[in-house]
Order: structure tokens, then sequence, then C-alpha cells
């Protein structure tokens, strides 16, 4: 407990957002050949990262960010569906806290909620998801880094929303207050044929040093760092499995649909892993 205490503390008064700039830069550091290598190789066993997915062995990366935000062969994954009333999840990961929005809040760990409002930072997108659900889906250090849409549908907007770089691993999530809602959020905004209104939350965290979008240039975590909502500069449509992101290091994703008949599959439970594309809920066309 002391020593929990100690590291929360620690956590508190590093210069997150410095070092997660820092490390970025570095890990687009392009070393000579042979010791790229030995770097991609060595962060790859330490990760437990499956190379055999990778498009490239990863001594073919040029640097350490290029090796982490690597695409999958083809084939690697699967998109289940490609029905209107079906939701895919969006990115390799473990199930986090998921259900029905009750009471305006969700729920981060046994004992510790936050309020969507907080998560959003908009009364009008909130209220959009009064009564719908919702989905967190943790990415660690080995798991794929690119966010793909649950959906078909159109994205409309765009919201960042600054904020700190906590870590977003357990130990994290059982220990800091409302964490998701006060750390760097980039959201990506839906209209879908059947789910309604659905949010991709892409949540920042301690090293992550840029969330990009797949189809616009903005990336986080920045020098200059305000709040900002914008629209794509051309509309996007996008299909279930379409790529919407990047992560350049382990993070979190919260997936936040409007419908009330929406259903999670029975047989999801916290902390089991997540593929992209695996089907994890569907719009009950009978309620």
């Amino acid at each position: 407990m002391v020593m929990d205490q100690v590291k929360l503390q620690a956590l508190r008064r590093l210069p997150k957002n410095f070092v997660s700039r820092v490390f970025g830069s570095i890990c687009d550091v392009e070393f000579p050949a042979p010791m790229q290598r030995v770097v991609n190789s060595a962060f790859a066993s330490y990760a437990g990262i499956d190379i055999s997915e990778g498009e490239r062995p990863p001594g073919e990366y040029c640097s350490l960010n290029a090796f982490f935000t690597r695409n999958l062969c083809e084939g690697a994954r699967t998109i289940a569906s490609q029905d209107d009333h079906v939701l895919v999840s969006p990115v390799d990961g473990c199930l986090g806290a998921f259900g029905a929005i009750t009471g305006e809040v969700l729920l981060q760990a046994k004992g510790r909620e936050y309020r969507l409002i907080d998560l959003v930072d908009s009364g009008e997108e909130a209220k959009r998801f009064l009564n719908g659900h919702y989905a967190t889906i943790y990415l660690s250090p080995r798991d794929y880094h690119r966010i793909h849409s649950p959906s078909s549908g159109r994205i409309d907007k765009i919201s960042y929303i600054p904020g700190y770089l906590f870590p977003v691993n357990p130990f994290a999530v059982d220990n800091i207050d409302e964490l998701f809602a006060v750390n760097e959020r980039l959201i990506s905004y839906l209209e879908t044929p059947a789910a309604g209104r659905v949010a991709v939350i892409k949540v920042g965290a301690t090293c992550v040093g840029r969330i990009g979008l797949s189809f616009d240039k903005f990336v986080t975590n920045t020098k200059f760092r305000r709040r900002r909502e914008f629209e794509p500069v051309e509309a996007v449509a996008v299909d279930h499995g379409d790529e919407l992101g990047v992560f350049n290091l382990g993070s979190t994703v919260i997936v936040l649909i409007s419908n009330p008949a929406f259903r999670f599959k029975d047989e999801l439970e916290a902390g089991q892993v997540l593929r992209l594309g695996e089907i994890i809920g569907n719009v009950d066309v009978g309620s």
C-alpha cells in the first residue's frame, strides 16, 4: 500500500507530456540498419510481439516507431461482419469495463467511475450517448496499434481534448481518479446506419508520443496544445474495419454507442483478449 502511494506521487510529479514528446522523438531516430535491426528485434522480444503477423520482419523498419506502428500482413485479421447492425472490435487489446451507460457515468474500475460529459468534454455530445453503451479496450506494447472503425458510417466530427498523459495500465486504472477523462483524447464521431452515433475515443498515455488520424494530418501531443473540434476536409465514409488512426505506443480506446437497442455479446467478459474485427455486439432489431 505504501509503495502504491509512492508510485502515484511519482507519476503525479513526472513531467509526463514532455517525457512523452521526447520519447516519441527518440523512437523516430533512424539508426544504421544493423543497429536498427537489433533495436527492433530486442523490443519485439521484450514486449512479446508476434512478429509473424507483421507486414515485414522487424529489421526492415527504419525506426522503432515505424516498427511499432507497422501494418499487419494480409489475412492476419478477419472482419467478422459487415452487417450494419453489428459492431466489431476496432483494435487488438484487452477488454476492460463495458456495458450500459447509466446515470451519466461509466465504470473505470471497481469503485471508480467517471462522468460521460467529462470524457467527451461536450454537453451536446454527452446527451447523444445517454442510455447508450460503452466498451473500454486496453492496448499493451505487444499489440497491433492501428485503430479501425467498429461500424460502417460517416465520420462527421473530430474532437481533440488536451490533457495529462498518465499511464493507462491496470495499476493506473485502479488507482487514478477519472483517468480516461483527464488524459489527452482524440475522438472520431461517426453517424452509422443502425447503431446511431458512435464515438471512437483514443486515449493518450505516458510515452505515447503521438496519436494520428488516417484521413487527416492532425497529430496530438505537439508543443502547442489547445482544444479543437473540426470536420474532416472531405467527407469520410467508412466500412467495418477501415483504418481511423494510429497510436505511437500502447494506450486505450473507448467506444461509445448511442443506440439503446445495442446489445453486447453474452460471451464477453472483462479481461478477455479481443482481436480487430471480432464481433462485440449488435443492435437488437426487435427493440
